[in-house]
């Protein structure tokens, strides 16, 4: 996909509909995942395995016209035997929601991504990137179990970065009004970061664990 066409989908994306929540919700959650990276930071590689934390914040409401939020902060560091990268992600998604039911609801939007790292504790960079979002939620008939999705993506010339998860989760207190969720997937985060004289064309994908709660 290149500059244009990309152009063309997120105009797209934005003006579609205005079908948006009945009433204002906040959420909020944190997901954990122990994973290994692979590629190359700056012609490093042979990443060690280390705990990766995101957490994230979402808040909808029936406004026409007005874009839902939801914000998402990732640790997405490396390390080697003789290099360390602390590199954290922060993520604003504007979206809609064109379908919003009770058995399926599609969000789509723009995310607008920050790029915040330090090379080996002396070289600090930072960039910012438009990607394009959109997640899934659908509950599993009949029980207290659901499906969910969220996506950001993008690709401009050479560059492809990505940050997709999908899962199950399980409504652990489905008659209150404070719906706590428990959550497992499988997440996959792909980064080409080349800007500022850094290099950087890193994967990590793994099982997750994860919580969510939203009034």
């Amino acid at each position: 996909m290149n500059k244009y066409s990309m152009s063309l989908l997120a105009a797209a994306t934005l003006v579609t509909g205005a079908a948006q929540a009945d009433d204002f919700s906040i959420g909020g959650g944190l997901d954990y995942m122990y994973s290994g990276m692979t590629g190359t930071a700056e012609s490093q590689g042979d990443f060690s395995n280390s705990s990766r934390w995101s957490t994230f914040v979402d808040f909808r409401h029936p406004l026409l016209m007005v874009p839902n939020v939801n914000f998402q902060t990732s640790d997405l560091s490396s390390e080697s035997a003789n290099f360390e990268n602390k590199l954290r992600t922060y993520d604003f998604a504007f979206y809609y929601s064109p379908i919003e039911l009770e058995e399926l609801t599609l969000n789509a939007g723009l995310n607008f991504r920050r790029y915040d790292g330090t090379l080996n504790h002396s070289q600090d960079y930072s960039n910012n990137a438009v990607m394009l979002y959109g997640s899934a939620e659908a509950p599993i008939p009949g029980s207290d179990f659901g499906l969910f999705a969220d996506a950001r993506v993008s690709r401009w010339d050479s560059d492809h970065s990505h940050d997709w998860k999908a899962g199950v989760s399980y409504n652990v207190f489905p008659e209150d009004t404070l719906k706590f969720k428990v959550r497992a997937g499988y997440r996959n985060m792909r980064v080409d970061y080349h800007q500022d004289s850094i290099d950087l064309a890193q994967h990590t994908d793994s099982w997750f664990l994860g919580a969510e709660l939203r009034y």
